[in-house]
């Protein structure tokens, strides 16, 4: 047997382990149990939660004043001179 040969059966050796890993980890991510993960809200913020409560009466809304239509405005004749 010459090198080339055997470098050739080493490649395809290692291509094959590569690809058997790579389906191997595949399969065991997406079939991993899914655990949800808590976080406590005092980790990112301090907060005493101590809420302060203000209670506002509903307001009705706002009347827009109503426009008036306005006349338009006539337009006057134009004058003529004598020439």
């Amino acid at each position: 047997m010459d090198f080339k040969k055997i470098a050739k059966i080493i490649a395809c050796i290692a291509a094959l382990c590569a690809l058997a890993a790579a389906v191997y980890f595949a399969v065991k991510k997406l079939t991993e149990k899914k655990e949800p993960e808590y976080f406590d809200d005092n980790d990112f913020f301090e907060c005493d939660n101590d809420l302060e409560i203000i209670e506002v009466k509903e307001e009705a809304p706002a009347e827009e004043p109503k426009e008036e239509k306005k006349p338009a405005p006539k337009k006057k004749a134009a004058s003529k001179k004598a020439e």
